[in-house]
């Protein structure tokens, strides 16, 4: 998935919204609702044509269920022990019979419509993204409550309404959670969802819900780059060059004079300071971290088996591939979802050209390498599932398309 792609599939799901736009101002300026106009099937199909079917026969799920109700009736239902898909179903009916929303996680692999959503976002925003339903009955609300993280739901079978509070977020870091005590919704905006409305809710954004009829709505987490985040990303960048940042500044902390450490401390934060102004060095530091972050995303689907190519084998970009390449004086830095490939500068043209080009002929691959070197290196990018066979052997299509510029 190249960064086209990437904002041709999210620019359809968000239309009319741009994803400039969104991603941009956008997500500073708070809550906001985008109607479905109809002309898209995107949205409310994004867990297929039956959504409770999905989620009826994802029995693996059991263990990982969570609920929620502002007016249940009794005791939430055992889930352990699930035997099979009519067990789950009856827990389910039993949920709902006592007014519980169920939340289940983790479903991108249910999808491959949503998964290569969520990865679209998350090449562009440089973190991962998930994906979680919530299935409510008739006459189900919901506690007031906020997310630590951005969400974009998406409505996909009947109707819920949402009461959003007007105030703007405390965008509150993520170990601060709700009180005991029910928290007020204070001034508020009421707003009806129907299927394949999408709305945004920023983080720390206080809400509830209930619902009339049964519905599933779809939340795709995220959380963008915060100012924390870069700071810390900076601060990371420099004690990866300055030992001093790593060396230990305290053993033992009880009965310890801690203000006797601020010294040091704020002589760390003098060297981020004078750091941070330099040219580049905060590009450089940004630049890691999101090799970092996309390394710890959802990894790529790898093969039991390595395929075995020539020189003449066509491959491509397995589904929801992509890089952040970086580099040192020796070596190539390749992350992809999943993990880091570390190559010798010597092939950085052919890398590059495996990350930019989505189909093409092993030996296309440009740069001072010999046909062995060619080999080996495709091999590894298959290896983790970067890339998979499209054909064996190359079709005259194939030899015209991949040639390479000026041949």
């Amino acid at each position: 998935m190249d960064l086209a792609e990437a904002q041709a599939r999210l620019g359809q799901f968000l239309s009319p919204l741009a994803v400039d736009e969104f991603l941009g101002p956008g997500l500073s300026s708070g809550f906001r609702v985008s109607r479905h106009d109809g002309r898209s099937g995107v949205r409310p199909a994004l867990l297929g044509a039956d959504p409770r079917a999905v989620l009826a026969g994802a029995v693996h799920l059991a263990s990982e269920l969570t609920y929620h109700s502002a007016n249940a009736s009794g005791p939430p239902p055992d889930l352990s022990g699930v035997r099979d898909a009519r067990d789950f179903r009856e827990r389910i009916d039993a949920f709902h019979a006592r007014n519980y929303s169920i939340r289940f996680p983790d479903l991108r692999p249910l999808s491959p419509e949503l998964d290569a959503l969520a990865r679209a976002l998350e090449l562009l925003i440089h973190g991962p993204v998930t994906a979680s339903a919530f299935w409510s009955c008739g006459g189900m609300r919901a506690p007031v409550h906020y997310d630590d993280h951005d969400l974009i739901v998406v409505q996909l079978e009947g109707n819920k309404r949402w009461y959003v509070a007007t105030r703007p977020s405390e965008l509150f870091n993520t170990w601060r959670g709700v009180s005991g005590n029910p928290p007020d919704l204070g001034a508020h905006q009421v707003l009806d969802l129907a299927p394949g409305d999408l709305m945004y809710l920023p983080r720390g954004t206080f809400h509830t819900v209930d619902s009339d009829t049964e519905s599933v709505h779809l939340a795709i987490g995220f959380t963008p780059l915060t100012l924390r985040e870069a700071v810390i990303a900076a601060l990371d960048h420099l004690s990866d060059l300055n030992r001093p940042l790593r060396a230990t500044l305290a053993g033992q902390l009880e009965n310890v004079d801690l203000e006797a450490l601020a010294p040091a401390v704020a002589e760390a934060v003098g060297h981020l300071f004078n750091a941070a102004r330099s040219p580049g060095f905060v590009a450089a530091a940004l630049q890691r971290r999101a090799s970092r972050a996309v390394a710890d995303l959802v990894p790529l689907k790898r093969p039991t088996m390595t395929p075995a190519v020539s020189l003449d084998s066509v491959l491509r970009h397995a589904e929801g591939a992509f890089t952040q390449i970086g580099a040192s004086a020796d070596t190539i830095d390749v992350a992809y979802p999943g993990g880091h490939l570390y190559i010798h500068r010597g092939a950085q043209e052919a890398v590059v050209f495996i990350a930019d080009t989505p189909r093409f002929r092993v030996r296309d691959l440009p740069g001072p390498i010999g046909d062995e070197v060619r080999l080996a290196l495709v091999a590894r990018f298959l290896e983790v599932g970067f890339l998979e066979v499209a054909s064996p052997t190359a079709s005259v299509a194939d030899l015209f398309a991949s040639a390479p510029v000026g041949a």
